[in-house]
């Protein structure tokens, strides 16, 4: 998606949250994979809210730093929209349209499903495939967001010296790492992810390998350290670095972390509601859960009890290899938080 240039090379994969960005370096041998480096730059408080980058600079500055310590030596990127800042929107069209033509008739659609001026727009498309229900029509997958949100990001890249390949979005990013790296998608009939991040939760619903939905709202990671803030008198980054390592009192886990499961399991709950009215579906198959507080212990059990679904910590990184630029010991605390910007990385390896 928003795809400005041709691939020359492999691309880094550079995803920014409203806490840090994360930057993945990725390549590919045949049929194997492996990440080369990595790293995760914090983000000072302020620099955005909720994945709206307000102020540029820093993030320019955070992505200079993760090149350094990822000691990557690419210049070429991808980045992503968040998924509350885009359009994604299946639309049909006759199959039996010339291929010269499906651009400008996309174009008209477009007009129509994006709620903005269409010069103040940046939008791709995809072509998926015939229709499942009417093999004489395409199903083709659209996305647009305001050009704003692609001007800033494109900004804080080149502050860093890097040159922006493709933007994409969060959720064809996931589509993306767990298509190429986890054989769910095609597993079952219809399989949630849900990403619980640092201030932003989202859920994709793919429904026979298809993205037909995808949701975010403002819940994360962010509250739980807040909570421990609050709770016992500690400061931010003391608060973040106790709920890392597990020191913290004894009513800990039942006055503090049951509870803020709980709200996860409940979040979930709200997002599948939505997507059953939205479609023909009262259940799905299967539930992946990723993130940083996919790895809170216990979590995964807690919701297939409540929900009554299967729930899976996806983990795409499984017969992944790992560079010598890349610490295992590290990757593994990391790397739920790391499955969009792999995600991007692998787009330069199409």
């Amino acid at each position: 998606m928003f795809s400005f240039l041709e691939r020359k090379q492999n691309l880094l994969g550079i995803d920014i949250s409203s806490s840090a960005v994360k930057l993945v370096e990725m390549s590919r041998k045949g049929k194997e994979y492996r990440i080369e480096s990595y790293a995760v730059a914090p983000l000072p408080e302020g620099v955005s809210n909720e994945k709206d980058i307000i102020e540029p600079e820093p993030v320019g500055e955070a992505i200079r730093k993760a090149q350094r310590d990822s000691r990557s030596r690419l210049k070429r990127c991808a980045l992503a929209i968040p998924t509350s800042m885009a359009i994604n929107k299946i639309i049909n069209m006759p199959a039996s349209i010339p291929s010269s033509e499906l651009e400008a008739q996309i174009a008209i659609e477009a007009d129509q499903h994006i709620p903005y001026s269409m010069d103040e727009v940046s939008y791709d498309f995809e072509v998926l495939g015939p229709s499942r229900n009417n093999p004489e029509m395409l199903d083709i997958l659209l996305a647009g967001t305001r050009s704003e949100n692609v001007e800033v990001r494109l900004a804080a890249a080149e502050m860093a010296g890097l040159t922006v390949e493709i933007v994409d979005t969060e959720t064809h990013a996931l589509e993306k790492v767990l298509r190429c790296l986890t054989p769910e998608l095609d597993q079952y009939d219809s399989v949630a992810v849900v990403d619980f991040g640092a201030s932003m939760t989202s859920i994709t619903v793919f429904e026979q390998g298809r993205l037909t939905f995808s949701r975010e709202q403002s819940f994360g990671g962010r509250q739980l350290t807040e909570q421990i803030m609050h709770r016992y008198g500690l400061t931010w980054q003391e608060a973040g670095l106790a709920k890392k390592e597990g020191n913290l009192p004894e009513n800990y886990i039942a006055e503090v972390l049951d509870p803020f499961k709980d709200n996860m399991v409940r979040q979930l709950h709200r997002f599948l509601q939505f997507y059953f009215a939205s479609s023909q579906n009262d259940s799905v198959s299967q539930i992946l859960i990723s993130g940083g507080c996919a790895r809170i212990p216990g979590i995964d059990e807690q919701i297939q009890s409540v929900i009554g679904t299967p729930v899976k910590v996806v983990n795409p990184f499984t017969q992944v290899a790992l560079g010598s630029r890349v610490s295992p010991v590290r990757f593994t605390n990391d790397m739920q938080a790391l499955l969009i910007a792999a995600g991007l990385s692998l787009r330069g390896l199409d």
